[in-house]
């Protein structure tokens, strides 16, 4: 579980002041606010609500020609964080996930935004657009399908011709 989520960022995730209270997280009520709940305890790096949230049972399915669609689907947390995340955070440093805006169609959420970092071993900038598009079921993502510039990602890994 420790590669599960590092690489989320949710630009507006406030901290906590010393001396306030922990409070156990919100339970969402909706279908956007389980997605906006995932970014959120990702940028806290918070694992037992992301494993929470996503479950054993979730499906993951990286974008087709991508560098980790070989794994696909990926069931449950565990088979993310080691088929995904973690190959991540080796590959890219500084790597963020910045959602933009979000679409809701009722159990079904797509977040719009970009990748980006810095390629450890060719130094090169990733700037990617990325579409999340989440199946929600309660308070739970069953689903997961990400698109993105696959030809930029294997460009920057140098692996175009595989």
């Amino acid at each position: 579980m420790k590669y599960i989520f590092p690489i989320l960022l949710l630009l507006s995730c406030a901290e906590p002041t010393p001396t306030e209270p922990e409070t156990p997280p919100a339970v969402p009520s909706t279908s956007l606010q389980t997605v906006q709940h995932l970014y959120q305890a990702a940028a806290a790096n918070d694992n037992a609500t992301i494993a929470q949230l996503l479950g054993n049972d979730v499906e993951w399915m990286e974008a087709e020609g991508g560098p980790f669609e070989a794994g696909n689907p990926y069931r449950g947390v565990e088979g993310v964080g080691a088929g995904v995340f973690g190959p991540l955070a080796e590959t890219y440093e500084n790597f963020r996930v910045t959602p933009e805006r979000f679409l809701v169609d009722g159990d079904r959420v797509l977040s719009e935004g970009r990748y980006t970092g810095t390629h450890r071993e060719t130094g090169e900038r990733l700037n990617a657009m990325f579409a999340h598009v989440f199946t929600v079921d309660g308070e739970r993502i069953t689903h997961y399908q990400q698109y993105t510039d696959t030809y930029q990602w294997r460009r920057l890994a140098g692996s175009l011709g595989e």
